[in-house]
């Protein structure tokens, strides 16, 4: 929790004097390239730091620090291609006439490979089951990242790539840290059964995963892209004001949900009865604390935006409203989805996540055209919500098919085996 939190408050403020100093256009430009990244972020997520939750304490337990480094070789990899893309499509920006976006998106391209990096090194302290290294590093990456942007802001510095200049050099000294003190040791090349192996398991485990966060990134980073089309950047960069708001909470749940799954696992193991209540147990939590972030942010809504962002974007606080309520079902989403995940059912995800993702782009596109940023407000509520029916429907689907004592009491073999997953 110490780790989640300290790295998601360092990008919290970021964002918050970012949305304060710079101006609308070039934090609208921001808040687009931003979404790009992140969507090649969930790919990346899906493709190396899932899995290695799963087989770095399992299947290499004994040789960790070697498929450290061939996971390594993998970040090299994907980060690569990942920067070429970037660095391509700031190539055509400029070429088009959209210099401020370009420099940018070009910026994301040159520091994509150092915040992944960081990403991996990260998870790994998980892995092997050293958080406080992660934590450790999160608190030096808030402090080099924060000074780094007062100093920027002090000489007349800042912009949206010189931030990201801050957030890569900053990746690159934690990172840099993190696999000394992890030992990552790079295999051999010649040969590779080692690399060959972890690549085979991560591309098994990933592929449904790969498409899960790919559609799970549509609902929520979308409308930076269909903003601007009717209401220029300016228009992005209002909405991405107004969700900073909720990331804290996000993140929030997020993290404790690291914890949930594997609870799941185990109530599931002991029974339709228990794996019910656990499900509703978790709810509760779950579920409390974004409905409470969601009245303050609601009655608060005017004060706050003007406090934290200097009298800026007032004018659209009331749409906290709307906004503030699609985190209270991202928290039900997300008990519920664990759930499924537990019945084994990621299918069933994969459908909720593509009808949510539809949905968002209809109607974004339509809502934003008719009503601009009142429409993308409602559209997201609107999509999140049908996210969060579907996966009470899956889940109540498979609840009832999977009666058979065989599947909800399951041996103490399959229990170290559904735990281990």
């Amino acid at each position: 929790m110490m780790d989640q939190g300290l790295f998601a408050t360092s990008n919290f403020v970021l964002n918050i004097l970012l949305a304060r100093w710079l101006t609308l256009q070039e934090y609208g430009a921001f808040a687009l390239a931003f979404a790009l990244f992140l969507l090649v972020g969930n790919l990346y997520q899906a493709a190396f730091l899932e899995p290695m939750l799963v087989f770095g304490p399992g299947k290499y337990k004994d040789r960790l620090q070697e498929y450290l480094g061939a996971l390594v070789y993998g970040h090299l990899a994907f980060a690569t291609l990942g920067s070429l893309a970037f660095l391509l499509a700031g190539l055509g920006l400029t070429l088009w006439g959209a210099r401020e976006l370009a420099g940018i998106i070009s910026a994301l391209g040159l520091v994509l490979p150092l915040i992944f990096l960081l990403w991996l090194m990260r998870r790994a302290c998980y892995a092997r089951l050293e958080p406080h290294l992660a934590a450790l590093g999160s608190a030096w990456y808030m402090a080099f990242m924060l000074a780094g942007a007062y100093f920027l802001y002090r000489n007349g510095w800042l912009s949206g790539a010189s931030a990201l200049g801050v957030m890569g050099i900053s990746s690159l000294a934690v990172s840099a840290w993190l696999t000394v003190r992890l030992g990552v040791k790079l295999p051999s090349l010649h040969g590779g059964k080692l690399i060959r192996d972890s690549f085979n398991d991560h591309w098994r485990y990933g592929r449904w995963s790969l498409m899960n966060q790919g559609l799970n990134w549509i609902p929520s980073n979308a409308y930076y892209l269909i903003l601007p089309i009717w209401g220029g950047l300016a228009a992005g960069a209002s909405f991405k004001a107004l969700m900073n708001l909720m990331m804290p909470m996000l993140q929030g749940i997020s993290a404790l949900s690291i914890l949930l799954l594997p609870v799941l696992v185990r109530a599931r193991a002991r029974g339709r009865s228990r794996f019910d209540s656990q499900v509703r147990l978790a709810l509760i939590p779950f579920v409390l604390g974004p409905t409470l972030c969601w009245v303050m942010l609601g009655l608060l809504s005017n004060p706050l935006v003007s406090l934290l962002y200097g009298g800026r974007y007032t004018e659209h606080s009331g749409l906290l409203w709307l906004i503030g309520f699609s985190a209270v079902c991202s928290a039900v989403t997300l008990v519920v989805g664990h759930a499924l995940r537990a019945l084994e059912r990621p299918d069933q995800l994969f459908q909720a996540f593509a009808a949510s993702a539809a949905a968002a782009c209809i109607l974004g596109i339509g809502f934003v055209y008719l009503w601009g940023l009142p429409g993308a407000a409602t559209s997201f509520l609107i999509s999140q919500m049908i996210l969060t029916a579907l996966v009470l429907i899956f889940y109540r689907r498979s609840r009832c098919l999977r009666e058979s004592s065989h599947f909800w009491g399951a041996s103490p073999e399959r229990e170290g085996v559904q735990e281990t997953t």
